[in-house]
């Protein structure tokens, strides 16, 4: 069964969800969530749907015909006007007629007798074309006495009557998304915005959010793109360097004279920006061999693995398994929860995400449980003159979470089991505080995280006793690290 998120504009009168609800049944279809909020928008209503594809575009084509589909994002403004209105049977109606001549929905209305002879009626009127305003008016003022007292809507809650509108002209503009791609966007966000308020949050706190994430990515881009390098000559034939930006995930490469070993790629709205500092520091990065592997499926650490050419992409099976259920459009491993679900495709439609073709993969294992409590051996990695083991960890971030380590050269990359959250800049540490407010934990298994972030200090602190010197930590976030009296500190490169 295939699934499709409905975002549907109702009449605000009884019996609308009954009729939609009607059609979807008739049509062999099961409502599997549904949200609906008057206090933060007064006709917008998000449906999931599960059905067959056919019963789906059924589904849809009879939505459409009743007028409950958003086709399209309409720019709407929202003016609030004062009309003096006698206080005697039917003297709204010439104002309601002229309303409903030019097709203006009233998103708010209020008045009350006061034991005068005119009630003063005030509405909140959401006009989609702004060139018939003055027109309108002109009309109304030939019955009675207007007076518009605000224009785009001062008061809280004619702002939150558009909310869902304005998101999305926000962020079609914002991403140039296509209409298809926005609805998506408001409708995770309400996925988003339904989960956080069953536990007591706040609507206006968790839009702010969402804007402040969606706007943190859009301003990293282009010249605003800035990312920090750090270098290590590892051994006699491999140069690590570790690429940092203000914003997502780094991306680690291991160098020799004649290869390039990739690990994690970034956020795939900044496929440009890090193509660029590939090709800076490797002016043979075209022709020169490439492999890439990753340390866990999340969307800012795989945005490239679809934008670059003639590369090898290696993973374990259970990585392969989650990008094959993106491609396949159906939830992955971090959308096991409608809150992780939400802020993963917000994640991928703001970052441009296509997910790579799995077809072409090489797999690193073949026998791996499905199921294991500890970080497991599954592979190896061989890079000029070191070999790397693979672990592969219970799945407390991110089921099919791994490691990479090296004890020759004293280096493991550790992917998101364990970051220097300490050294993040102010940026990164503003930008890292937003997903585990939207998703309550960045972790689908907090439990399993901990214990796999206490297996994988135990290894460091192994290979830096081997070696008789600090391990480099290389993790999914923020500068190269080392173990100092038990604590993640950053590291010294100056050797």
């Amino acid at each position: 069964m295939a699934r499709k998120s409905f975002v549907s504009s109702m009449p605000d009168k009884a019996g609308t969800f009954l009729r939609a609800s009607k059609v979807i049944a008739r049509h062999d279809g099961n409502i599997v969530r549904v949200s609906y909020n008057k206090a933060v928008d007064l006709h917008m209503l998000f449906i999931d749907v599960e059905a067959t594809e056919n019963d789906l575009l059924d589904i849809e084509r009879d939505l459409l015909h009743m007028g409950y589909l958003n086709e399209k994002i309409i720019e709407t403004r929202v003016i609030e006007v004062s009309i003096l209105i006698p206080d005697k049977s039917g003297a709204v109606l010439p104002v309601l007629d002229i309303l409903d001549s030019f097709d203006i929905n009233i998103s708010y209305m209020n008045s009350c007798a006061d034991g005068e002879a005119s009630q003063n009626f005030k509405f909140g009127l959401l006009i989609e074309d702004p060139r018939i305003i003055k027109t309108l008016l002109d009309e109304i003022s030939k019955v009675y006495q207007i007076d518009i007292t605000e224009c785009d809507c001062l008061e809280e809650y004619l702002d939150n009557t558009v909310f869902y509108i304005r998101l999305a002209n926000e962020m079609q503009k914002l991403f140039e998304l296509s209409t298809e791609k926005t609805m998506q966007f408001i409708s995770e966000s309400n996925r988003i915005l339904q989960a956080l308020q069953t536990d007591g949050e706040n609507a206006n706190k968790v839009f702010d959010y969402i804007r402040r994430f969606a706007y943190f990515v859009s301003s990293c881009r282009g010249e605003n793109f800035k990312a920090d390098i750090e270098k290590i000559k590892i051994s006699e034939s491999v140069t690590l360097y570790s690429i940092q930006p203000r914003c997502g995930s780094n991306s680690y490469v291991l160098a020799t004279s004649n290869e390039l070993l990739l690990i994690d790629t970034g956020y795939a709205i900044y496929a440009k920006e890090i193509l660029n500092i590939f090709k800076n520091l490797f002016t043979d990065w075209d022709s020169r061999a490439k492999r890439i592997y990753i340390t866990h499926a999340d969307v800012d650490h795989c945005g490239l693995l679809s934008e670059i050419d003639n590369a090898q992409i290696i993973m374990n099976r259970k990585s392969a398994e989650s990008l094959r259920r993106q491609l396949d459009g159906l939830p992955d491993y971090r959308e096991s929860t409608e809150l992780h679900l939400g802020y993963s495709k917000i994640s991928q439609i703001i970052s441009g995400y296509t997910p790579p073709d799995v077809k072409d993969f090489k797999l690193l294992d073949s026998e791996t449980p499905e199921n294991h409590e500890d970080l497991i051996v599954i592979g190896k990695v061989h890079i000029g003159e070191l070999d790397f083991l693979v672990y592969e960890g219970s799945g407390g971030h991110l089921q099919g979470e791994m490691v990479y380590a090296c004890q020759e050269a004293g280096v493991i990359f550790t992917g998101d089991i364990l970051v220097n959250i300490s050294g993040f800049s102010k940026e990164r540490a503003e930008f890292n505080s937003l997903a585990p407010y939207l998703m309550k934990s960045v972790n689908v298994d907090s439990k399993k995280a901990q214990e796999m972030r206490k297996q994988v200090i135990a290894l460091i602190q192994d290979l830096s006793n081997q070696n008789g010197k600090p391990c480099f930590i290389c993790g999914g976030h923020g500068p190269i690290s080392e173990l100092v009296d038990g604590k993640i500190a950053k590291a010294n490169l100056m050797l």
